[in-house]
């Protein structure tokens, strides 16, 4: 599974290019991020495909020196217990 980025999000795409799992952020401010939604398909429920794609967005954020706020609930279950988000979330 390759996991693409787009300019506010990560995604999945299956082998006829359809979309089949995303999250999208976006910028707000000068350090600020705000995960708006996190969407899987049901046929890779199960997978840690949404956990990966926060993954992917933390570590870019990282780099950019931004700050997350995850408004998306599964983005917030996943900082509540990700204890390694702490430091980058707002």
């Amino acid at each position: 599974m390759e996991i693409l980025e787009g300019n506010t999000s990560f995604y999945v795409n299956d082998a006829e290019g359809n979309r089949v799992a995303e999250v999208v952020f976006v910028p707000t401010g000068e350090h600020l991020t705000i995960i708006e939604h996190t969407d899987v398909d049901e046929s890779l429920k199960g997978q840690g495909v949404g956990k990966q794609l926060v993954a992917k967005v933390v570590e870019r954020m990282r780099r950019e020196n931004r700050k997350i706020i995850p408004l998306c609930p599964f983005a917030k279950h996943e900082f509540d217990t990700t204890p390694e988000y702490a430091d980058i979330r707002a």
